[in-house]
């Protein structure tokens, strides 16, 4: 994150941000090859919408003191995923 900060590092801009490529991550001693990392990182976005659908309840229990801006986020990520 520093390092996409001061221009250092790439980027993959996606619905919720920005993921780090592979390859801008160091990965010496670790045996973490880039297919498993592209599997953690994809998104899915039917799973998402499932995701937000079960979040339903939570936002409903806590909306007394839930912020506004919070609300407004998720109908943009919502929005996002299609």
């Amino acid at each position: 994150m520093l390092a996409r900060i001061e221009n250092n590092a790439g980027g993959v801009e996606h619905v919720f941000g920005v993921t780090p490529r592979y390859e801008d991550l160091d990965w010496a001693g670790l045996n973490f090859s880039e297919d498993l990392f592209k599997a953690i990182t994809s998104i899915e976005a039917d799973a998402w919408k499932q995701e937000f659908k079960l979040h339903d309840e939570l936002f409903q229990t806590l909306s007394e003191g839930l912020p506004s801006n919070l609300l407004k986020i998720r109908g943009e990520l919502e929005a996002r995923l299609g």
